[in-house]
């Protein structure tokens, strides 16, 4: 029998991951008069210094935010203006909504279940636990931001945090894996008895049932723009 094959989608990045000197030169010798190339090696420049002055302005702008919920000093700076709650809550928003535009500018997207679930399947030798003690947070910030920002595939605690990412590549290590394969064999042999027991009970979530494919086949009715490729797994391949 044919193994199934597990397919998952990615989203096209944004951007080309190219050096900008190396760009800004390829293009300059597609020009042909010398005179040409020098200005348009000044376009380049006036072009970086408004990203520039761009970014200086969104990330001064979010540090004076920033001052007023400081954790050590935040406190007595808002006392000291006298504001409002309502003037405080005005302050935080701006302050989420200054954050998002600069993290959106930067190329880092907000991670949804789909890839936090494919990242928790991954086993790596480096692996840092961490705990978030939820009792702290406060968990009408993000809400109320996203009541008046929505976003498309939030993960189930967006009212709480937000993980970001940056860029999508491939990850690929090839060895013998004697250790995973033996804890491999082990796992499917139990899983063999509980089902011979009928002890087992699969259940997989309708999350996760709706964000991944492991069929061969791709619907014809998704974007053209997305990519999809084949996932390999020592969970999902033929022990050997």
């Amino acid at each position: 029998m044919e193994r199934k094959k597990e397919v998952i989608r990615l989203e096209r990045e944004s951007v080309i991951p190219v050096l900008k000197p190396r760009l800004i030169m390829a293009l300059t010798d597609l020009i042909e008069h010398s005179s040409d190339r020098a200005e348009f090696l000044k376009l380049c420049k006036r072009v970086e210094y408004t990203i520039h002055a761009w970014y200086l302005l969104q990330f001064e702008d979010l540090m004076q935010l920033y001052s007023l919920f400081d954790p050590v000093n935040g406190a007595q700076k808002l006392e000291q203006q006298k504001l409002s709650p309502d003037e405080i809550d005005v302050l935080e928003q701006n302050f989420l909504t200054y954050l998002f535009q600069i993290m959106d500018k930067s190329n880092f997207k907000i991670a949804s279940d789909e890839e936090i679930d494919v990242a928790h399947s991954g086993q790596y030798l480096l692996n840092l636990p961490i705990s978030v003690d939820e009792s702290k947070l406060d968990k009408k910030l993000l809400k109320k931001y996203f009541a008046e920002h929505p976003h498309e595939s939030l993960p189930e605690f967006a009212d709480k945090y937000i993980i970001f990412r940056r860029g999508i590549g491939f990850d690929k290590t090839t060895n013998y894996f004697f250790l995973e394969k033996v804890d491999m064999i082990i796992s499917r042999i139990w899983g063999w008895i509980l089902r011979k027991t009928r002890l087992f009970s699969r259940r997989s979530s309708s999350r996760h049932q709706k964000n991944l494919k492991k069929d061969d086949g791709i619907n014809s009715e998704v974007e053209d723009q997305d990519l999809y490729v084949e996932r390999i797994r020592i969970e999902n391949m033929e022990l050997r």
